[in-house]
């Protein structure tokens, strides 16, 4: 396999697709309407939202590129030696670094604690499933 910084090309790439297309099943089908509430969003909105996700869908899709290439530069850091290692690993630094950060977003920006919850949940299933992929696509995708 190609690796870049050791890290497994494909496995990266796939990680990052699959932590995307988590965010287009919460925020795209089963939970979009609560996510438009949450922001306060209205019909007045749609044109200006509309005319933005063109350039909002594929930033967010070079973000989760990112993230995957960070946690598998994390993972492998850290020597995590397998699926079990590298969830938990996950788990800690979504909860370290991700939720930690966003919580900022309610104590200052006076946003929804259920948004929190939402885009936590969001990022946490996110994070599972890049290690899970890391792990599994390459057996060395998470070790030296």
């Amino acid at each position: 396999m190609p690796r870049i910084f050791g890290l497994n090309i494909i496995a990266t790439l796939v990680a990052g697709i699959a932590f995307w297309m988590v965010g287009a099943l919460f925020y795209g089908v089963l939970f979009a309407e609560l996510w438009l509430g949450l922001w306060g969003f209205t019909a007045a909105d749609e044109p200006r939202m509309e005319a933005a996700a063109g350039l909002s869908m594929g930033l967010g899709f070079l973000l989760s590129i990112v993230f995957a290439g960070v946690l598998g530069f994390t993972l492998k850091a850290l020597k995590a030696d397998g699926m079990v290692s590298a969830i938990k690993w996950a788990i800690f630094l979504w909860a370290g670094f991700v939720i930690t950060t966003m919580s900022y977003d309610i104590l200052y920006a006076l946003q929804p604690v259920m948004l929190l919850v939402l885009d936590g949940a969001h990022t946490l299933t996110g994070f599972v499933v890049m290690a899970v992929l890391l792990t599994v696509l390459d057996k060395t995708a998470v070790k030296d």
